[in-house]
């Protein structure tokens, strides 16, 4: 073999080692994907509805654009147990999740905290961030994931030097 190709499998090796050491665990919890498809083209859909206020003419915009074929994945299903956490990461696109039963915490990377509880949604997206299941009762979420086509629908990333503390 010679020199040349030593080197580059030695850096690869070096680089998935190192990832796997920077990544971060993810704790008591599963994610079934229930379905995935591809759009073949770049999306772009607009949704307008008028809001039932008699006293504004208010209307309601929702729009999903991307710039490429995209994979569209729906995860039926996370379920978290108590002390459950799903590491540090991100997504190569947008996530829209739904918590079906329980509470968590939600990190940014800056560590800025949010709580969720049964019933809300909420969007994620590139940036990293993380959870951890609240008390005593399981978590069960909902995603659906549309990213970059053919791309890894979660990417694993080290925690930032504020998560030390949080002990994530």
């Amino acid at each position: 073999m010679k020199m040349k190709a030593k080197v580059g499998i030695a850096v690869a090796l070096t680089t998935v080692i190192g990832g796997l050491a920077m990544a971060t665990p993810i704790i008591k919890l599963a994610t079934p994907i229930f379905s995935t498809g591809t759009v073949s083209g770049a999306v772009n859909s607009h949704g307008v509805a008028s809001v039932p206020d008699p006293d504004n003419d208010e209307w309601f915009n929702a729009r999903l654009t991307t710039d490429g074929p995209s994979t569209v994945t729906i995860q039926d299903g996370a379920y978290a147990a108590p002390g459950g956490q799903n590491g540090w990461h991100s997504h190569p696109g947008v996530v829209i999740v739904t918590l079906i039963s329980g509470s968590i915490e939600w990190f940014d990377g800056n560590c800025d905290k949010k709580v969720y509880n049964a019933g809300d949604a909420w969007t994620e997206g590139s940036q990293i961030h993380a959870f951890r299941v609240l008390g005593t009762t399981a978590v069960h979420l909902s995603a659906v994931f549309i990213i970059a086509k053919d791309q890894a629908y979660r990417i694993d990333k080290p925690a930032p030097a504020c998560a030390s503390g949080l002990g994530l």
